[in-house]
């Protein structure tokens, strides 16, 4: 195994724009290397589910990789290699493939055995592109011996250590670009549209999507709203716009105030609670539990929803909710992110010749592409700074969000 040249590389949680550029990329450029890149289908899951003493199970979860294979794949949205949003410590037992499954158990940790797989493939390391799940979990298994390399993708742009993920300029000028276009609809119909953005418990991204679209207010999880006064700002904006209507963002995760939930939780449709029931969040629930799970900030789906019908109960108006996330996980990546998957591709192929194991590619304001310790993605979501950048008593986005607004202070 010393004189291997296999290197695993896998992608993990929601999809983003780039996402096969950087896989493109990142092969060309092994390859170049003298490597022999080994694509990992499904995420974790592809670790997990190999049987090392069934050679049958490699072709379902392992695909050796060539240029002439990854050629087109940058004309595509989505994940090549597929993914999944699967934490190996924590498997649902049902999950657990049967060779190794605890009926006895809710969940399995299967660390153990993922790191031998890695061990008996003879990987010299393993390259991971994912959400800031993905890479929690990859500096946890990194302290377990298995020798990672780690991409940050995200159109949040929630971890810690680096100042831009890919997939984020895409989601933000698409979810930009998604707001005007409601814009005619909402003036048309002269009502308020809430625009639900991000299943995120960080409400950084959609503040600033929020202030370059200039929508009127916005809700974020770090800050709870209250109903009543977000529906009388919301009344005066829509009054003092020229087409009378307004445009309210809600970041999945936002919540009402404890005492606006117990005022009005009984209004709210029961028809959205069966509905937030119906969801794919897990586990299921009965649909008032899954009602207040919401208005509780435990889930974070269904904020804009809860948003649209509390300000249509308070204002006696009807008020329409567009869902944007899934859209901004699609289409072409834009020129920031082509150049991001280039860069990130090309820096972690550096830092696997190198031996650099430990490692998360990275944009840092003022150090420009760059590589910084993975321990910066375990210390969990990069949160938004309140103070700074949210103006909580008037639901807007402060300039300091912006770079060179700050630097100006």
């Amino acid at each position: 195994m010393a004189t291997t040249k296999r290197v695993g590389i896998l992608t993990g949680g929601g999809d983003v724009p780039g996402l096969n550029m950087c896989l493109k990329s990142l092969v060309y450029r092994l390859i170049d290397l003298g490597y022999e890149p080994i694509g990992v289908r499904k995420g974790w899951d592809g670790l997990i589910q190999y049987h090392p003493s069934d050679p049958t199970t490699y072709t379902d979860h392992f695909i050796e990789l060539t240029k002439n294979m990854v050629r087109p794949i940058d004309r595509t949205p989505g994940s090549f290699l597929h993914s999944s949003r699967v934490d190996p410590r924590f498997v649902p037992v049902q999950q657990v493939p049967e060779f190794m499954r605890d009926k006895t158990q809710e969940t399995q940790d299967l660390t153990d055995h993922l790191t031998d797989v890695v061990n008996r493939l003879g990987y010299i390391g393993l390259i991971v592109i994912g959400d800031d799940d993905t890479l929690h979990y990859a500096g946890h298994v990194h302290k377990q011996g298995v020798p990672i390399i780690a991409i940050p993708k995200t159109i949040h742009n929630n971890i810690p250590g680096t100042d831009y993920t890919l997939g984020f300029s895409t989601g933000m000028s698409r979810g930009v670009a998604f707001i005007h276009e409601l814009r005619a609809l909402a003036g048309s119909r002269e009502q308020t549209v809430v625009v639900e953005t991000f299943a995120a418990k960080s409400g950084y991204s959609t503040l600033l999507m929020a202030l370059l679209a200039g929508v009127d207010r916005v809700i974020i999880p770090e800050v709870e709203y209250d109903p009543d006064l977000l529906a009388y700002v919301l009344t005066l904006d829509k009054r003092q716009t020229p087409a009378n209507y307004a445009v309210l963002m809600a970041c999945d995760g936002a919540t009402p105030t404890k005492e606006k939930t117990d005022k009005y939780a009984s209004l709210l449709a029961l028809d959205s609670a069966r509905q937030l029931s119906q969801e794919t969040d897990r586990p299921k629930r009965t649909p008032r539990a899954a009602l207040t799970s919401v208005l509780s900030g435990e889930r974070l789906v269904g904020s804009g929803m809860i948003a649209a019908q509390l300000l249509a109960h308070i204002t006696g108006e009807e008020v329409f909710l567009q869902p944007l996330t899934y859209l901004l996980r699609t289409g072409s990546p834009d020129g920031q992110d082509l150049l991001g998957a280039a860069n990130f591709a090309l820096t972690a192929a550096r830092l696997l010749h190198e031996r650099k194991f430990g490692r998360m590619t990275a944009f840092v304001q003022n150090r420009m592409w760059t590589d910084v310790d993975l321990d910066f993605a375990m210390e969990g979501r990069k949160m938004a700074n309140i103070d700074a950048w949210y103006d909580k008593e008037d639901y807007k986005p402060r300039l300091e969000l912006i770079w060179s607004a700050e630097n100006g202070n």
